[in-house]
């Protein structure tokens, strides 16, 4: 059986390859925020000279939350409902393609969901994905998937960053030794997930006719739950930061 960790790593390069990963803050920031209040305000957060829970309140920033995390639930169930289908997306293919797409939508997802509630830009100063955007990404797929390791490291690198102004997550921050370290062990915990369910999913898939509402249940009963815990996560991490 391969490694925890390189399971993990093989299913985060596959995700992070999809379009729907590739989440442009200030493109999201500004679609997503623009109905809610002046273009000086945007510019403000988008330029994290404030945070978006400092001028927008904090009942509209769940409001938009809930919207994006409607949305990409509808998507992860549609992908899985076709890839529940015997030979939908290819047989050989049908697992890691699913794989993919879950956590490329868990992906994107957590990056909404960050910025929506005042955190940076994960992505370098010039747009890349670096060490450091693969790091953060994992701890919150951690978080995500009810890991409390994941939780607390996410905590101390949130209270590194917020007394500055800070535009980029340091990529020397997240791979400090001490974070490196617990992002191995979140990644090993959570390909042990990938295993397990995978397993799952693959019985579902190999029932004729009622594969394809069989994969997109467990998808649906899967993916909300994760992204409703990710949201509590950061919509905590906000109200502790007010003011």
């Amino acid at each position: 059986m391969m490694d925890a960790v390189k399971i993990w790593g093989k299913t985060l390069r596959a995700a992070m390859r999809l379009n729907v990963v590739k989440v442009s803050r200030a493109e999201f920031l500004e679609k997503e925020l623009g109905h809610y209040c002046a273009p000086a305000t945007i510019e403000k957060i988008i330029s994290s000279e404030e945070k978006t829970y400092n001028l927008i309140p904090i009942e509209t920033l769940d409001h938009v939350a809930a919207g994006c995390i409607n949305y990409q639930t509808t998507v992860a169930c549609s992908i899985a409902a076709v890839a529940g289908v015997p030979g939908g997306l290819g047989l050989a293919l049908a697992i890691p393609a699913d794989l993919a797409q879950f956590y490329g939508n868990i992906l994107a997802l957590s990056q909404k969901l960050m910025y929506i509630y005042g955190w940076p830009d994960i992505r370098d100063k010039k747009g890349e994905i670096d060490d450091a955007t693969l790091q953060v990404l994992t701890l919150f797929v951690g978080v995500a998937m009810g890991c409390k390791e994941a939780g607390k490291a996410i905590n101390a690198i949130l209270a590194k960053l917020s007394d500055q102004l800070i535009r980029n997550i340091p990529e020397k921050l997240v791979t400090h030794s001490a974070f490196y370290s617990v992002v191995r062990q979140v990644a090993s915990w959570i390909g042990i997930k990938i295993s397990k369910e995978s397993l799952a999913k693959g019985i579902g898939k190999a029932l004729p006719l009622i594969g394809a509402p069989i994969n997109a249940g467990m998808t649906y009963y899967t993916f909300k739950p994760m992204a409703n815990r990710l949201k509590k996560h950061l919509r905590s991490q906000a109200l502790t930061n007010i003011g």
